[in-house]
């Protein structure tokens, strides 16, 4: 049975490794390669989630079984009330066990003060945008996100509560 942990900086190489998996898996053909290259190698780094794990004000939250982890959600409060579901990723193989459910239910948990949780889905992201809304996220707008050259859609989300 797994259990969910919190995240810090001494697990920034195996969240690392995590996210590079996860992404892959999730935005391979949906995102071009040099976006994905660019989450591996700078936005997911070791280094820069030790930096984020140094803020106490955000969540870094894991679900580990027999030794591995297997999945993890980042979240922040944002404005009073308002909680941001920033990342929740589980290792390809191990989706569809009701690990993100229980990372969800584990953030949800954490900031009991929220009214509203909000996040954004790349447009073409169908599994993460099925999970939300069976978690009872509604969509409401699109967001354009520009990185470099490229510009990624995002469906907005939210969960009232």
């Amino acid at each position: 049975m797994g259990e969910i942990i919190p995240l810090d900086e001494k697990n920034a190489e195996e969240l690392h490794e995590l996210l590079v998996v996860s992404w892959a898996d999730t935005y391979r053909g949906i995102l071009p390669d040099s976006i994905i290259n660019a989450a591996s190698t700078v936005w997911h780094s070791a280094e820069t989630l030790r930096r984020q794990m140094k803020s106490r004000v955000v969540l870094f939250a894991g679900y580990r079984e027999d030794g591995r982890l297997l999945g993890m959600v980042r979240a922040a409060k944002v404005e009073d009330g308002i909680v941001r579901i920033f990342q929740l990723y589980v290792l390809p193989g191990n989706q569809r066990k009701g690990i993100g459910t229980k990372l969800m239910d584990y953030s949800v948990a954490y900031f009991p003060e929220a009214t509203r949780f909000v996040l954004d889905v790349s447009v073409g992201n169908e599994r993460g945008i099925s999970f939300y809304e069976k978690y009872g996220f509604k969509f409401s707008g699109v967001s354009t996100l520009k990185i470099e050259k490229e510009e990624i859609q995002n469906l907005e989300g939210s969960l009232e509560r």
